[in-house]
């Protein structure tokens, strides 16, 4: 009996936490269930507390940091016996205003188990947030109007997350490069958008598409063309909307827009050092899911 509470003490045999869910991709506004499993070991353990940290990595260069969105606590202490099981609901609902993964975002769940005595035991869940339906349909007709996402799109720039195309049609003429941010509204979608055209002026306005423009592909084909038209065409009559870009930019950041969330890592308002007790017992961040677009790598 000492020999096996000495091999739970370190870890061999001790306690073991799982949060099992439900699958890997996950899209904004998009409600996370699943389940957080303890399996009793060897030998009865005292269990402090169980906390799981919902975080996002954040790439640069050759360099990961790790910052607490969101953190949650089950429960009481209470006692494990050898072989018995514990099972707790979970649910999360993802915020519409974070970042969307991408070549730079990743997020992922760790859970930490606190045994009395004994070493910590964690889990780690990888998860990927995909564009919800509605940016889907923008991009959609995008491609149609012969734009391709660039490599490197959907950056954050401290207030919003990008996201970037460049024209592979007749647009390549006119245009050198289109970006926008996105908002989600309570009956469809605001794009603060950014055309740079050939000669290097730049024409930026505010668009709004209704769910049931969203809707019907054609009728958003329609007005997403006439939208880029106009600001190829008559650049100079909306000119005047662009000393108010910048203004709405950050105003769009605190109204909801994607990745208006990160928003407070320029000042680090919602980072806690104490989430690197959860992540940082990895030796690397080889299993986060980094890919190009949202895509897992």
């Amino acid at each position: 009996m000492v020999f096996k509470d000495y091999l739970a003490k370190i870890g061999k045999g001790g306690t073991r936490v799982d949060l099992k869910l439900g699958k890997e991709e996950y899209t904004l506004g998009e409600t996370i269930a699943g389940s957080l499993v303890i399996q009793g070991g060897i030998v009865t353990q005292q269990i402090n507390k169980v906390d799981i940290d919902f975080a996002i990595h954040m790439q640069q260069h050759d360099q990961v940091t790790t910052h607490l969105i969101q953190r949650f606590s089950f429960g009481e202490p209470f006692e494990i016996h050898p072989g018995a099981k514990k099972t707790f609901p979970f649910t999360y609902t993802l915020p519409n205003n974070l970042l969307l993964s991408g070549y730079s975002i990743s997020y992922s769940f760790a859970t930490r188990l606190d045994i009395a005595e004994a070493v910590d035991q964690t889990d780690h869940n990888s998860i990927v947030i995909l564009p919800p339906p509605s940016l889907r349909q923008i991009q959609a007709a995008l491609r149609e109007l012969g734009f391709q996402e660039k490599y490197g799109s959907r950056s954050f720039d401290g207030y919003l997350q990008k996201f970037e195309f460049t024209p592979t049609s007749a647009l390549a003429k006119e245009v050198t490069h289109l970006q926008f941010a996105a908002k989600m509204e309570e009956d469809g979608i605001g794009l603060l958008m950014e055309v740079d055209l050939v000669g290097n002026h730049q024409v930026r306005r505010e668009i709004h598409f209704t769910s049931k423009q969203l809707d019907d592909p054609a009728i958003l084909l329609q007005r997403l063309r006439q939208s880029v038209q106009e600001m190829i065409n008559e650049p100079h009559r909306l000119g005047d909307s662009q000393k108010y870009y910048f203004r709405d930019h950050k105003q769009w950041s605190k109204l909801g827009a994607i990745g208006g969330f990160a928003a407070g890592l320029a000042s680090g308002s919602w980072f806690e050092d104490d989430v690197k007790v959860n992540h940082d017992r990895l030796q690397d961040y080889s299993w986060l899911h980094f890919g190009g677009n949202g895509e897992k790598t």
